[in-house]
């Protein structure tokens, strides 16, 4: 009997059990997923503006082949649909039996607000989606991407090694490591431990980061990442002809690279590198060659000299192989490394190894025409020279009384402060791709529609309805009425606002020698009368949008910062070598999306002699070259140019289409009256573009980081400060811009020339 209730009790333990285990198994064990995914970025922070190289690891161990789709969501900051920036994804993978893993670069987006990305993965198969997250028991938790804040300025170093120390550096490395900063020439202390820290927004934030030689991307795009890439520690030796190739483009395209020949077993597609970026054959002196085994041999009218040149936009140094490179570079030699590298303005002291200056508030008033008055307290500023239509502006000014001269600053938007800012392109932009005939209703149409609607369904209702003692029908006809004059103001709206085109596009093409086309830049402006989905297939481009960066073009005022992104980008296929690209655009909407493009092959340059230094250092070779670009004018095209130097500007046609003085000058006087009075007129669109196409080849900063530095490697951002080309404190530079116009299309071409002289800065 006994034997017998224990078997019972035992059988209705176990049937408690199998229920109990049916109806709640997540109570003992979590849902095995049979891919997991490991996310690594390949640097610590990325640079500002600049796309995110990261290494991305799917584990399979299946023997079963698993075809899919990777799924990544990025967000801003937050976990949340409103803070989702952009899609990626990467199509066609096939997971058997092992690991499968690539790296890539995350878009160039706009920066995290808190300095990091959330993301969310995701392996799409025919059956369902696999979560990816680290959390078993969440499927939708993010993983977190540290990144810099919108109001910070980093930049990056791609620190390349060959050897199997690639995480311990040699010497020379190391030094270099930190003596290449640009932050070391900062004329604000660092941070101690008496004094406060020096605050982000006035440091250039410096990483590092330690790179295989094996991993160096074949795709000259990935290498956007950086600022500065350093080949040391026999990295030289390890490349590729693929890499060497994505080297040279990146570097003609703007990027700058360092090299340290410290290598053994060079070969000829190495030596063919260096010739490429360091010999001239207007310097004879210079010849580089290898010995029998393989090592670097210069031959110079120096020994050991250090040889910085330049590559199309781009810079390049050559270091001496010696076994303490602290003892070669020090001081001045040290600072004009640095200067070439990082494109520091001619002018600064930084080349001498000095800090570089900052321009004090009063100077950089007195730049914009206007005077500081006041002290103890009690700063203000007014014009130099008010004119009469002016004097209103002044005593707008005069009433504007400050504590000190940094709150005067800040308010005028002329603080000491390094993180991107707005340029004018993007607004200039905003309005000259817009369609033609394209225009907001005016304030007053909808004041008197709303004032008809009122009186309608007020007095005329009331009154006429009592005429005929009918006004038991109001409910009738105030619906009536409604739809009436929601009709007609739908009607008046695409009166105003309807267009057979949907917006322009202006292209950038920036040209080396002999007019090859190093790298293109393209903004497109979409507007269109519904809501639709924009699909576009691309290839080795980055595309972002690039509405997040349009600025006030207030002259003397404050800065709006940047404007909150609405589209959402969706990148499909193999980004960013092969993708498709998808946008949603609401109805009437403006929206703009910037795209980069290096070595471009459907540049269409116009044929001119873009070797020919004196067509724009004379006026003789002005006036050819004009009759030079109207002969290569095609039917239909209008075509402009000017020719930049220092601060002098030369409009080759007197009545042109852009950079014409009368032109600039009528958006000059636009951008200087009163707000409200240009809400009310119709913008100089032509004149406005060619302010913004200006500022955007030759940044002036007075106290931001383009009063320090001329240009930046590219990046692709919407921030467009990869864009400035020249230095307007070298005096040897020339830049050709040419202009043509075919419709609401705009082509830019651009050339930097160089007067005669050195080659290199010793």
């Amino acid at each position: 009997m006994t034997f017998q209730r224990s078997i019972f009790l035992s059988r209705r333990a176990l049937t408690i059990l199998s229920l109990f285990t049916l109806f709640a198994p997540a109570t003992f064990a979590q849902p095995q997923y049979p891919v997991k995914m490991q996310l690594e970025p390949l640097s610590i922070r990325g640079r500002s503006g600049g796309p995110i190289p990261v290494r991305i690891k799917l584990e399979y161990n299946s023997h079963q082949i698993m075809e899919g789709h990777l799924v990544l969501d990025i967000f801003n900051t937050v976990h949340s649909a409103s803070d989702l920036t952009a899609t990626i994804r990467y199509e066609g993978i096939v997971l058997q039996g092992g690991d499968y893993f690539f790296e890539t670069v995350l878009p160039p987006i706009e920066h995290s607000n808190g300095k990091q990305y959330q993301l969310t993965a995701w392996f799409e198969t025919e059956t369902g989606r696999i979560p990816l997250s680290t959390n078993p028991k969440d499927p939708d938790e993010p993983r977190e991407l540290l990144s810099i804040g919108p109001y910070q300025r980093a930049a990056l170093l791609c620190s390349c090694a060959g050897d199997s120390g690639v995480q311990r550096p040699s010497r020379n490395r190391q030094f270099l490591n930190s003596a290449l900063a640009l932050d070391n020439y900062n004329p604000l202390p660092a941070e101690t431990e008496s004094q406060r820290p020096r605050r982000d927004e006035v440091s250039v934030l410096h990483y590092a980061a330690s790179w295989d030689a094996f991993d160096l991307p074949e795709d000259p795009l990935r290498l956007c990442s950086f600022d500065v890439v350093l080949l040391a520690d026999g990295a030289l030796s390890r490349l590729e002809s693929a890499q060497l190739a994505a080297l040279t483009t990146w570097c003609e395209a703007g990027g700058s690279v360092c090299v340290l020949p410290d290598d053994r077993n060079l070969k000829g597609m190495h030596l063919e590198f260096l010739q490429r970026l360091f010999e001239r054959g207007d310097d004879p002196s210079l010849h580089l060659s290898l010995t029998d085994d393989g090592t670097l041999l210069v031959i110079a009218d120096e020994t050991s000299r250090v040889i910085n040149r330049r590559l199309g936009l781009g810079r390049a140094t050559l270091l001496p192989n010696v076994a303490d490179i602290s003892t070669r570079l020090s001081g001045a030699a040290l600072g004009r490394v640095v200067g070439h590298l990082w494109k520091v303005r001619h002018d600064s002291p930084v080349h001498q190894g000095q800090p570089w200056q900052i321009k004090p508030v009063r100077q950089a008033f007195s730049e914009r025409g206007l005077s500081v008055i006041g002290k103890d307290k009690s700063f203000r500023i007014q014009p130099k020279d008010p004119k009469p239509n002016e004097q209103q502006h002044e005593l707008q000014h005069q009433r504007q009384v400050f504590a000190d001269l940094d709150q005067l600053a800040m308010h005028h938007g002329i603080q000491y402060s390094l993180p991107p800012k707005a340029g004018k392109l993007a607004s200039a932009c905003e309005s000259a791709l817009m369609p033609f005939g394209v225009e907001m209703v005016p304030a007053w149409v909808i004041g008197c529609l709303l004032i008809a609607y009122v009186i309608t369904i007020g007095p005329v209702d009331y009154l006429v309805l009592g005429m005929f003692r009918l006004r038991k029908l109001t409910w009738v006809l105030f619906p009536l009425v409604t739809v009436f004059f929601t009709g007609l103001t739908i009607a008046i709206a695409h009166n105003y606002m309807a267009s057979s085109e949907t917006g322009g596009r202006l292209t950038i093409v920036d040209l080396v020698d002999n007019g090859h086309a190093v790298r293109q830049t393209s903004l497109q402006m979409h507007f269109h009368g519904r809501q639709t989905t924009l699909k576009e297939d691309l290839s080795q481009s980055f595309i972002v949008p690039a509405q997040m960066i349009v600025g006030n073009f207030e002259p003397n005022g404050p800065s709006t910062g940047p404007q909150p992104v609405s589209p959402k980008l969706d990148y499909t296929g193999r980004f960013p070598q092969s993708f498709k690209s998808t946008i949603t655009l609401r109805q009437w909407e403006p929206q703009m999306t910037r795209s980069l493009t290096l070595a471009p092959d459907n540049a269409d340059v116009p044929g001119i002699a873009w070797n020919d230094f004196s067509l724009v250092s004379t006026s003789a070779g002005r006036k050819k070259l004009r009759t030079e670009l109207q002969q290569t004018a095609k039917s239909g095209e209008e075509i402009d140019g000017v020719v930049l130097h220092g601060e002098e500007r030369h409009p080759l046609f007197s009545s042109s289409i852009l950079f014409s003085t009368t032109k600039i000058n009528e958006a000059q006087v636009w951008l200087n009256q009163e707000l409200w009075y240009r809400q009310n007129q119709m913008p100089p669109r032509d004149g406005l573009l060619a302010l913004g196409i200006l500022d955007a080849s030759v940044r002036t900063g007075t106290r931001d980081f383009f009063s320090l530095v001329s240009q930046v490697s590219p990046h692709g951002a919407a921030s467009m400060e990869d864009l400035p080309i020249m230095d307007a404190t070298d005096d040897s530079q020339w830049l050709l811009i040419v202009a043509v116009r075919k419709g609401l299309q705009t082509h830019i071409y651009r050339r930097v020339f160089y007067a005669p002289g050195p080659t290199d800065q010793q």
